[in-house]
């Protein structure tokens, strides 16, 4: 599950990177035939207002999705509510039809702050889903006017967010398609050797 900050602040490189970005991870994940009969993906916007820009659906089914437009404020918390209602049904889909699966994974990118009310309950429930091992959550900053703190209150304590290097959306995307191919060939409940982080992230802040 993406779940994406489109508001106003992503205006002009910023969000014309990130569309790119999600073009180029959905055509390389496609590359793997395992991936792209295995992956499931949905994505959450957030600018103005919350949009379910993918309703969850195998990548196979999924066409190229419309570029996103940045707009308005940013209502993460309740994106997140939405991202997270949306995992839960679709978990328990698989459980009432006897189907293994991986727990889900939630990407969170974002420049800025909350600007709903709702976002500390959000903040509350994905933390508890990632501490209790119901999803992996990884929370990713966009710019050095992205507050770090708030962004971690949506990260469990032991994988805080991570701040994009510059505007690297393609190295960034190009490190989650690697990563859910091999997450696609791995057993439920195993957690494969996922590749370096270093070709998209700013480890020094």
């Amino acid at each position: 599950m993406l779940v994406l900050d489109v508001s106003s602040s992503m205006e002009g490189q910023k969000i014309a990177e990130l569309n790119e970005g999600v073009r180029q991870f959905l055509q390389e994940i496609r590359e793997d035939e395992f991936a792209l009969h295995s992956v499931e993906l949905g994505v959450v916007t957030f600018g103005g207002r919350v949009t379910a820009a993918l309703e969850f659906a195998p990548l196979k089914d999924v066409v190229d999705l419309q570029n996103f437009s940045a707009f308005g404020n940013t209502p993460m918390g309740e994106a997140v509510n939405l991202a997270i209602d949306a995992l839960e049904k679709r978990k328990n889909q698989y459980k009432r039809a006897g189907v293994s699966y991986h727990q889900p994974w939630l990407v969170l990118m974002t420049d800025g702050m909350p600007t709903d009310y709702s976002w500390n309950e959000a903040a509350q429930r994905l933390r508890q889903m990632a501490d209790n091992k119901k999803a992996v959550v990884i929370g990713v900053a966009i710019g050095h006017e992205c507050d770090m703190q708030t962004l971690a209150e949506f990260c469990p304590a032991d994988k805080p967010p991570v701040r994009l290097s510059g505007l690297k959306f393609g190295e960034f995307f190009a490190w989650l398609s690697h990563s859910m191919s091999l997450v696609s060939q791995s057993t439920p409940g195993m957690s494969p050797d996922l590749p370096s982080i270093d070709g998209w992230a700013d480890i020094e802040t």
